[in-house]
């Protein structure tokens, strides 16, 4: 499970240092692809292999859908971290999120969101309002 935000730095080879407590999940390799919200989302290997699954039920004789499926799919790139932790985003996803130097890389459960960090704070601010004030907990038991 991917938990917390933390604050990077992209290197001139387009290259982002995976935070530490992420790196177990991701040394075997990783995908990641164009995610919602103009953020790039990584998966481990073995989390994309059900994010294809899920994908396969989209009905292809559906514009929408066969968009979506594409994108994912068309956008996505295998990587294993180095080293150091690190791994290079292709220029087509860097551009898709408009990340730059200031980069946030963000836990989401299964995934792990790489952010542009002044659209991730936008993002967050206007979340956290939402969540603040809302009036229903979706039913999940929690408050």
């Amino acid at each position: 499970m991917f938990l917390g935000e933390f604050q990077h730095t992209l290197d001139p080879k387009g290259r982002v240092i995976l935070p530490s407590t992420f790196r177990d999940s991701l040394k075997e390799g990783l995908v990641m692809t164009v995610g919602l919200d103009h953020c790039v989302a990584v998966y481990p290997e073995s989390e994309w292999e059900s994010v294809v699954a899920g994908l396969r039920n989209l009905r292809a004789t559906e514009g929408r859908e066969r968009a979506f499926a594409r994108m994912i799919l068309a956008y996505a790139h295998q990587e294993i971290p180095d080293r150091q932790g690190r791994v290079t985003v292709p220029a087509r996803l860097r551009n898709y999120a408009g990340l730059d130097r200031e980069t946030t890389v963000v836990g989401n459960d299964a995934r792990v969101e790489l952010w542009n960090t002044e659209g991730w704070q936008a993002y967050r601010d206007r979340a956290i309002e939402d969540f603040a004030t809302t009036d229903q907990a979706f039913n999940l038991g929690i408050f």
